[in-house]
């Protein structure tokens, strides 16, 4: 109901973020954990967050510490546009992070789109910029989170 309800939850005051219970959603639909049959669940979360003003939902965590599925599970989630994955291991954080944020060069293309959409006036040229602008803040927000810095 939670997933269905999505929409309502996020939009209602004192929500700041939704997240996940991927293991509850499977035991209670009796889902796969396979990429395919967990993401709609994930998009109708992300559309939820995106409706409520929210930031991008949290996925659920990854059990065990297989960092080459770790990392697999964390880049589908930053895909389908979570922004964020439970942890039930602290070895389980770095890996996690490095998938979440953005590579050097992706810094490197917000701050220059940024930078040229600001002198611009936030003018825009085509139909790619008013899309593009908000990829470019939010790679801007977690290369500071991150400390990520442009190669």
């Amino acid at each position: 109901m939670g997933v269905e309800s999505a929409v309502s939850i996020a939009s209602s005051r004192g929500t700041f973020r939704l997240a996940f219970g991927s293991g509850d959603y499977r035991r209670d639909t009796g889902t796969s954990a396979e990429d395919l049959a967990m993401a709609y669940p994930r998009s109708r979360l992300v559309v939820a967050s995106r409706i409520g003003n929210l930031p991008g939902p949290i996925d659920g965590p990854t059990v065990g510490s297989n960092h080459p599925m770790l990392r697999e599970q964390a880049a589908t989630a930053v895909a389908l546009g979570l922004t964020g994955k439970l942890c039930l291991d602290a070895a389980q954080l770095p890996v996690i992070n490095e998938v979440i944020s953005p590579t050097p060069s992706d810094v490197a293309w917000a701050l220059d789109f940024l930078a040229d959409f600001e002198a611009r006036g936030r003018v825009v040229r085509d139909g790619s910029d008013l899309p593009r602008s908000p990829g470019g803040r939010r790679s801007s927000a977690l290369a500071n989170a991150f400390d990520v810095r442009p190669p």
